[in-house]
């Protein structure tokens, strides 16, 4: 592990997720001691620290991605959260998902909607 990997992948986690994300890798430590890291450090350290596309770019890539593959409600939620922290609207969330119904099916997409609209209100709260 390099510090800069670690320390760019800790900067993007806290950018779009705040408090959320670092209770995300305190939890999957108790779980998994090494998995916060691999997280971290490849996924937000490497991937995320990418500059050909904006992070609203790469979050609506994974929320899309998300979408297809179905039965991952937490980590929808969390980059819901993330993709309104990075400068997505509600209804350019909502548009993820209704675009995905050709391809997914409307399983997937009612299920989508519903986790989008929790995320909605619990940031009204």
């Amino acid at each position: 592990m390099t510090q800069s990997r670690h320390k760019n992948g800790l900067n993007n986690i806290e950018q779009l997720y705040g408090e959320l994300g670092a209770n995300g890798l305190t939890q999957n430590a108790k779980l998994a001691p090494k998995f916060d890291e691999y997280i971290c450090d490849f996924a937000y350290g490497d991937i995320y620290s990418r500059k050909s596309l904006s992070l609203q770019h790469k979050q609506l890539i994974t929320i899309s991605s998300l979408i297809t593959q179905g039965c991952v409600e937490d980590e929808l939620k969390m980059h819901i959260h993330g993709g309104l922290n990075a400068g997505l609207t509600e209804e350019q969330v909502l548009d993820i998902c209704v675009h995905c119904l050709p391809y997914v099916g409307f399983p997937k997409v009612t299920s989508a909607l519903k986790t989008a609209h929790q995320v909605f209100n619990e940031r009204k709260k």
